[in-house]
């Protein structure tokens, strides 16, 4: 067993792809969907208020009679979607995380809410000229790699009407300068953000160069090999996050500090995008 535990307690390869997924893990996902429902909760789904915020300036900058069609990429438990829809949007929704879409589900049907929902990987996913209005928020872009990135963008412009706008947001550089590596653990008798089992837990914050920081997460549990989950994130300076967009044939029509329409400054934690097919 201690072998295999230093193993998973190895410094990857950049971007190397997670040992287990905590959206697909049972061992995780109900946790994990707690957590991301708790708006109180840092690293959760953002507060009602800033939720809010954003639809309504998305509203204004895409007005939904103009801009009807619109697909939340990584929509999770369809927090952004419901509001979309009140608006007036025609709204798709897809996640890899089978547990939010049918908690997306539940709740649009409770709510008399008609959205549109599907359990797909937005690796996989592509259609052609079928949106005015594509959502890639809440950092998401920022967890894949060089190959996901582009791949991701060009299935984007593919999927949008021409006129089209998507609205994308990334970590700024100052994330990345601020990050400390440091590695903790701990153990836990009861049920933490990492288990409902007794458990050992293990946190690295690991820097690479060219801006990438990763997040590693191992959970030593009783009679089962270790899970260990890895988060990967590639940070931007407004220069560098309007390049790979504009590779993939996007304008930029607006740069902010976040997707609810905050000022840009140089001094800021995210950048949001807002671009033109």
């Amino acid at each position: 067993m201690s072998n295999l535990l230093f193993e998973h307690l190895k410094k990857p390869e950049v971007f190397e792809p997670s040992p287990d997924d905590i959206w697909t893990d049972p061992l995780m996902s109900s946790l994990v969907m707690d957590e991301h429902l708790d708006l109180n909760t840092p690293g959760g789904s953002a507060n009602d208020k800033f939720i809010e915020k954003c639809v309504n300036f998305i509203a204004e900058i895409a007005p939904p009679n103009r801009y009807e069609k619109v697909i939340d990429l990584g929509c999770g438990p369809g927090l952004y979607c419901k509001k979309l829809a009140r608006k007036g949007y025609e709204v798709t929704g897809i996640d890899f995380s089978e547990s939010s879409i049918r908690y997306a589900e539940e709740q649009a049907e409770e709510e008399n809410i008609h959205i549109k929902y599907r359990v797909e990987n937005i690796l996989n996913w592509e259609e052609t000229n079928k949106y005015d209005l594509a959502l890639l928020i809440y950092y998401t872009y920022s967890s894949l790699n060089k190959q996901e990135r582009e791949k991701v963008l060009k299935n984007i412009y593919n999927s949008l009407n021409k006129g089209g706008i998507l609205i994308i947001d990334g970590f700024s550089a100052n994330v990345y300068e601020d990050f400390k590596e440091e590695q903790i653990w701990s153990f836990n008798k009861k049920q933490s953000k990492l288990s409902t089992e007794p458990h050992l837990g293990f946190i690295q914050n690991l820097k690479y160069p060219n801006l990438v920081t990763l997040t590693k997460t191992t959970v030593l549990l009783n009679n089962i090999p270790p899970k260990t989950y890895s988060y990967w994130y590639q940070y931007y300076s407004k220069s560098s996050f309007e390049n790979e967009t504009s590779i993939a044939g996007f304008k930029t029509k607006g740069i902010y500090m976040d997707v609810s329409g905050e000022k840009y400054s140089k001094d800021g934690n995210s950048i949001a995008l807002v671009v033109e097919k």
